[in-house]
C-alpha cells in the first residue's frame, strides 16, 4: 500500500497494547463507530494509536453487530519522546466556543487541559465524557501520537499549579508574552472567563509567587482568542 493510501486510512485512538500479531476487539460507540459511521468491513485498514506504542496499521479481521475485531499488523510510526508538557487553566465558555477552544488546544500540542472556576465564570458544569471524546477526536484528526489529559472542574485557587504559571491578566501591566515563554521545560497558562477576572482575583494571582502576569496586547481578547494565542506562541517558539 503506497504512503498516499495509508495517509487516507481513518485513524483512531485505543487503549489496547499494540504490537504485531496481536488482534484487539472495540465495543460499545467505537464498534459503533467503525461500524456505522465509517463503514469498516471484514479486510478493510485503519491507523490505530494509543499514546504508547507508536502508530500501526490494523486491519478488520471480524465483525458482527456489537464488536469489531482488528489485527495490528505494520507499525508505521514509532511513539516520538514525550514533549515538554503545556498545561492550560482556563474558565469554561459557552458551547460552541468551548468545542472550538478544546479543538485548537489539542491541535496546538496543550498536553493538561484544567478547567477552573472563577468569579465571573458563567459555565459552572461540564460534561467530562463529552470533552474527552472531542479531546480524542481532534488528536485522531490532527496527527498527535498522544492525548491530552483532561482534569475535573475545580475552583481556580485550589488547583494552581506548583511550578510557574503565566496568566493572561489584561490591564496588569504584565510583561509581553513572548518574553515570557520559556524555551525548554514545562510551561503553565491561566486564562481568564468571559468578564475577565475580578480586582480581587487579580490581586491574589499577583501575590502568588509561582504566578507571573503577562499582557497579550492592547486588544481584550475572548477567551478562547487568548488560549490559542498562547499555545502558539509555546508551539513556535
Amino acid at each position: 500500500m503506497t504512503d498516499d493510501k495509508v495517509i487516507k486510512l481513518p485513524r483512531l485512538y485505543v487503549d489496547s497494547d499494540l504490537n504485531a500479531g496481536a488482534e484487539i476487539t472495540m465495543a460499545g460507540d467505537q464498534a459503533h463507530y467503525l461500524r456505522n459511521v465509517l463503514r469498516l468491513r471484514t479486510g478493510d485498514g485503519a491507523r490505530l494509536f494509543n499514546g504508547r506504542d507508536g502508530e500501526w496499521r490494523g486491519t478488520v479481521v471480524a465483525e458482527d453487530k456489537k464488536r469489531i475485531s482488528m489485527r495490528i499488523e505494520t507499525r508505521l510510526r514509532e511513539q516520538p519522546s514525550s514533549p515538554p508538557e503545556t498545561h492550560l487553566y482556563f474558565a469554561p465558555i459557552k458551547k460552541a466556543r468551548m468545542d472550538w477552544l478544546i479543538e485548537k488546544a489539542v491541535e496546538l500540542g496543550a498536553t493538561h487541559l484544567h478547567p477552573v472556576l472563577t468569579q465571573n465564570t458563567e459555565v459552572r458544569g461540564l460534561n467530562e465524557d463529552r470533552i474527552r471524546a472531542q479531546i480524542v477526536e481532534a488528536a485522531e484528526q490532527c496527527e498527535r501520537m498522544d492525548v491530552p489529559v483532561l482534569f475535573s472542574l475545580k475552583p481556580m485557587f485550589s488547583c494552581l499549579p506548583g511550578m510557574p504559571l503565566l496568566a493572561c491578566l489584561e490591564r496588569a501591566g504584565g510583561a509581553r508574552l513572548k518574553e515570557s515563554v520559556p524555551t525548554a521545560g514545562p510551561v503553565a497558562f491561566l486564562v481568564g472567563p468571559e468578564g475577565g477576572f475580578t480586582a480581587e482575583e487579580k490581586e491574589k494571582l499577583q501575590s502568588s509567587p509561582h504566578v507571573t502576569a503577562i499582557s497579550l496586547g492592547d486588544r481584550i481578547l475572548r477567551s478562547e482568542t487568548a488560549a490559542v494565542m498562547v499555545l502558539c506562541a509555546v508551539a513556535y517558539s
